[in-house]
């Protein structure tokens, strides 16, 4: 098949480079034609990855993290063009979600390879739903990061977040925890309007997310019982803590039992609007503005946003199910 395929080599340290150098290789001694861009931003990589889905491309690869995976969901989301993944981020959050491996070229290009080749014994075309981002009137929202995968955060995690984007160690979920020291000598909350299917909240907080998969942060298990399948999303909301508290809550995303405190607040919604609680909303309470929200540790477009699960927005080219198979979604 003709396969784009997609990188950032100056992410990752070069390891990204490397990276894209051996999946191109063995995609080609598999017998793909593989269209391979370079790229050294993420406007150019998406404009590259749109000329190639242009032309008439059967799948699009991207090597990288969770980054990547965001790009090329904003590529093909919507259209019948799969996705594919060679996860070599340092979170990978989305792959753990979906049973990719992580750091593993050789495995990853094989269940591409097995996907798009109908061996169902090692890969599958799994149709998965999306996040797509609006203003609360529907318009569209500037910009060119209006699909998600995985969790959309706009709170104390979101402002994390962009501190951990900035530093250059440690690797995975470690520079997230080192990002949240830094956030905690700041501890203030945020004022929220929140609107789900069920009605509306409004009020303090100090955590707005917005979960599509299990994971972020690097493994930290936010959503336990995320399904990217069900048409739905998880909605959490952390109220007003101390620092002692957030940090003992923060360490339970490790296995995910943070939702068994009474601070924790988890909603299904098929939709979720989030808005500043300010002048604009009628009630501000001298509360902090939210963070500017991240979309699968990319910057998204500012509040106030709607959020929608989308189902079955992107064919993810993904492992073949295994017992217990969580990913939840059809082919």
């Amino acid at each position: 098949m003709r396969i784009a395929l997609l990188s950032n080599p100056s992410s990752g340290r070069g390891r990204h480079a490397r990276a894209d150098d051996e999946a191109r290789l063995r995609l080609m001694r598999a017998g793909h034609e593989v269209l391979h861009v370079r790229t050294g931003s993420y406007e150019q990589a998406r404009s590259a990855g749109s000329a190639l889905v242009a032309q008439e491309a059967d799948a699009l690869v991207v090597v990288g993290g969770d980054g990547m995976v965001h790009l090329g969901l904003e590529v093909v989301a919507g259209t019948e063009v799969p996705l594919g993944i060679v996860a070599t981020g340092t979170g990978n959050d989305i792959a753990r979600h979906f049973g990719l491996p992580s750091r593993d070229v050789a495995e990853c290009t094989r269940i591409i390879d097995a996907a798009l080749s109908g061996r169902a014994v090692d890969g599958r075309v799994l149709a998965v739903d999306a996040i797509r981002a609006t203003r609360p009137d529907g318009a569209a929202v500037a910009g060119e990061h209006q699909w998600s995968l995985a969790v959309v955060s706009a709170g104390f995690d979101a402002a994390v977040n962009a501190r951990a984007n900035l530093m250059t160690w440690p690797a995975g979920e470690g520079r997230y925890l080192r990002a949240v020291l830094a956030e905690l000598s700041a501890l203030a909350p945020y004022g929220y309007r929140i609107t789900t299917d069920a009605g509306t909240w409004e009020g303090p907080a100090l955590l707005a997310a917005v979960a599509n998969t299990r994971y972020f942060g690097g493994g930290l298990i936010l959503a336990p019982h995320a399904d990217a399948g069900d048409g739905m999303l998880e909605v959490l909301r952390l109220e007003p803590v101390g620092r002692a508290r957030l940090l003992g809550l923060l360490r339970r995303l490790l296995s995910g039992t943070h939702l068994e405190s009474p601070h924790v607040h988890l909603e299904r919604s098929a939709s979720v609007t989030i808005e500043a609680l300010d002048e604009r909303t009628g009630r501000d309470h001298g509360l902090r503005p939210p963070p500017h929200p991240y979309a699968d540790g990319e910057p998204l477009a500012p509040l106030p946003l709607r959020l929608e699960a989308v189902p079955r927005a992107v064919r993810l080219l993904a492992p073949a199910p295994g017992p217990g198979d969580g990913a939840g979604a059809g082919t």
